[in-house]
């Protein structure tokens, strides 16, 4: 069970989410971007990455916007109103058919990534880069097969999981489906119990830097670097939270965790 379980989904379904975190760039999500791409890019310079969006929400293609290569990219999410948000995104954008908020993500992102090619184009090629997004729950096996990625990345979804438990199988699950060398990006929420949205709060875990740093290695992953973000956007909406934390881990070469 997850808070999704519980939540109303009209949150997701009406595009309440959508709207209140991703209307603007904003600096969580600028600052979020970059650093997908920064814990990406050492790997994407030397192959083509296969990712997989843990939790994806209905933001597969936000994501995967800032994470360099062309690459094949697998979703999943416990929410089904996500997953036919995210797929009818897709098939917007593979047609030229961008939303504001997409735009305003791949115009960073093409800067970010130095590409010359435009906003729509970028947002274009990527969408064709999601091969499939599915249901699947972050608390349970997830829908993948063991070293099957080289990225895994999960964006504000990791710290809604109701317990400490949950979330310690979702970071073994992703250390198990990473490929040996395999790198992945955790965005979150911290050091806060609530998030908030369309006017109401939903429970989060209360994630710090030692409690993260812990359950990494507990999990059998080499830690890259944790650290948080004082958010500039609480001046813009009520969100519940004043901070995100980025934490980036490695699964060893040889597959086994590192001293």
């Amino acid at each position: 069970m997850t808070f999704l379980d519980r939540a109303p989904e009209d949150v997701f379904a009406s595009g309440a989410y959508w709207r209140e975190y991703y209307a603007e760039l904003g600096h969580e999500n600028a600052a979020a971007g970059e650093f997908l791409n920064e814990v990406a890019g050492p790997l994407a310079r030397t192959r083509r990455l296969r990712v997989l969006d843990a939790g994806c929400g209905p933001t597969a293609l936000y994501w995967a916007l800032f994470v360099p290569g062309d690459n094949e990219v697998e979703g999943f999410d416990l929410n089904p109103a996500n997953i036919a948000a995210a797929r009818l995104q897709l098939e917007n954008a593979k047609r030229g058919d961008t939303d504001a908020a997409l735009a305003l993500a791949a115009e960073h992102a093409v800067g970010l990534l130095r590409l010359e090619d435009t906003a729509a184009g970028h947002t274009r090629r990527k969408a064709k880069q999601i091969k499939s997004l599915t249901i699947g729950d972050l608390t349970k096996p997830w829908p993948a097969g063991d070293a099957r990625f080289d990225f895994v990345q999960s964006v504000f979804a990791l710290e809604c999981l109701p317990r400490w438990e949950e979330f310690e199988f979702a970071l073994s699950e992703a250390c198990r489906v990473l490929k040996p060398g395999g790198r992945l990006a955790l965005v979150n929420v911290s050091r806060t119990d609530v998030w908030h949205c369309d006017g109401r709060g939903f429970p989060t875990l209360n994630l710090t830097e030692e409690r993260m740093e812990a359950c990494i290695a507990k999990a059998g992953l080499r830690l890259l670097q944790c650290h948080e973000v004082e958010s500039q956007d609480v001046s813009v909406r009520d969100q519940g939270y004043g901070s995100i934390i980025l934490t980036a881990a490695e699964k060893s070469p040889g597959g086994r965790p590192r001293a």
